[in-house]
């Protein structure tokens, strides 16, 4: 024990050889110089641990004794710092080579995605490189896995679904791709049918009789493009292909408050560097405390690991970012607009692709608990055709009835 308590101190073991060497054990005593495992080798030699102490005093005591001294063990701090000194270089390199080999350890080595075609797997590494994971990259600065799978997800529309894991230095991302379903080539002979209720506006057939007029008005169900060509004694059954533009109406309610309480992001950002050593957290970087008043407060620790080890330390970043709350108060002129822009996308968002809405009129404005209320229609021009498929046996039979009733 007296060892390991003198080994930051220095001591020695020494054999105090004289024929007063109790005397030179006493005056040590006397000046406070430490000694223990005193044993005694013959009649004038002593052998004892000695604290390491002055020099100068040490050599006083040796000539008041009449003794001499001979050192046998040298060991403690001071003696382990000469001994490093001499071999400096290799210390060093010894340190280097050490320290390298932790940030190769907490280092992203490989990114494998998975499930995604050529072209999205590049837009996934782009995105990621944006959130600072790449190969290369510092395990310290990258965000939480479940953030970033939230962040891609948002972003990736061509994706359902997205994962991310981690195993050791390689991130693993898993992509359920969108399948979109191949057009499917027209299956025997169709009639086009009106979907809605309209007024044609034009169309444009690419194959099939067009059995409609423009400004005709057409319920759901009714014949618009007739999948039949040729003579009615000798008909041709076909597959109409083609679009039919109809003027269709719309109504939609829509409600904008005229007062509200928003949070904002100012765009100010406060960080904060910590090493936390098992339960102790020791600040790096960024003192400040309390900097903004209100503000989101985001937490990333990762812990330090050592090849396959994972060490009792970790690093922690803390992240605020400043907001504050904003009371937005609209005119009615522009909750007016805010009104008209919100159910334009709304009906535009339920419109097939190529839809365009033609005229808005606003049948009704009222402000009622706080909030400005509107009854909007509107006009829209879009396709309205969908395929029936033709039986051809019924086809037949009508024709011939109605050669018949001619002949008649």
């Amino acid at each position: 024990m007296k060892l390991q308590k003198y080994s930051v101190h220095g001591y020695v073991k020494a054999a105090i050889i004289g024929g007063k060497a109790e005397r030179f054990m006493t005056r040590c005593v006397e000046e406070g110089i430490r000694l223990w495992r005193i044993e005694r080798k013959n009649e004038t030699t002593l052998i004892c641990h000695i604290k390491l102490t002055d020099r100068k005093l040490l050599k006083k005591l040796l000539k008041e004794s009449g003794c001499r001294i001979r050192f046998l063990e040298r060991g403690g701090m001071p003696f382990l710092w000469v001994r490093l000194r001499k071999r400096l270089g290799i210390l060093a390199g010894l340190c280097f080579f050490l320290f390298v080999l932790l940030i190769l350890s907490n280092m992203v080595w490989r990114i494998d995605v998975q499930g995604a075609d050529p072209k999205l797997e590049e837009e996934i590494r782009s995105l990621m490189k944006k959130d600072r994971l790449y190969v290369g990259a510092l395990e310290f600065f990258i965000p939480e896995t479940d953030r970033l799978e939230s962040r891609l997800s948002s972003k990736l529309t061509r994706a359902t679904w997205i994962g991310v894991s981690k195993k050791g230095t390689t991130y693993l991302v898993d992509v359920v791709q969108k399948k979109y379903p191949k057009p499917r080539k027209a299956q025997g002979p169709r009639h086009l049918v009106a979907a809605k209720q309209a007024i044609i506006h034009h169309w444009i057939v690419d194959r099939g009789q067009v059995a409609v007029e423009s400004n005709q008005f057409v319920k759901p169900g009714q014949l618009l493009v007739l999948g039949r060509i040729g003579r009615e004694d000798d008909p041709k059954f076909v597959s109409a292909n083609g679009k039919v533009i109809g003027e269709t109406w719309y109504r939609s309610e829509t409600e904008i408050p005229l007062n509200s309480r928003l949070t904002i992001y100012t765009g100010k950002t406060y960080r904060q560097h910590n090493l936390r050593l098992w339960h102790i957290s020791v600040p790096i970087w960024g003192f400040k405390k309390n900097l903004y008043k209100h503000a989101d407060k985001e937490v990333i620790e990762k812990p330090v690991r050592f090849l396959i080890w994972e060490l009792p330390f970790a690093y922690k970043q803390t992240v605020y970012r400043e907001k504050e709350p904003v009371r937005r108060s609209l005119t009615e002129e522009e909750a007016m607009e805010e009104a008209r822009e919100t159910a334009d996308n709304k009906l535009l968002d339920s419109l097939p692709d190529g839809a365009q809405i033609v005229s808005e009129t606003i049948e009704r404005k009222r402000i009622e608990d706080g909030k400005l209320k509107i009854s909007s229609h509107y006009v829209v021009y879009e396709d309205i055709a969908r395929p029936q498929p033709i039986d051809k046996h019924k086809e037949m039979e009508k024709l011939k009835k109605k050669k018949e009733a001619d002949e008649n």
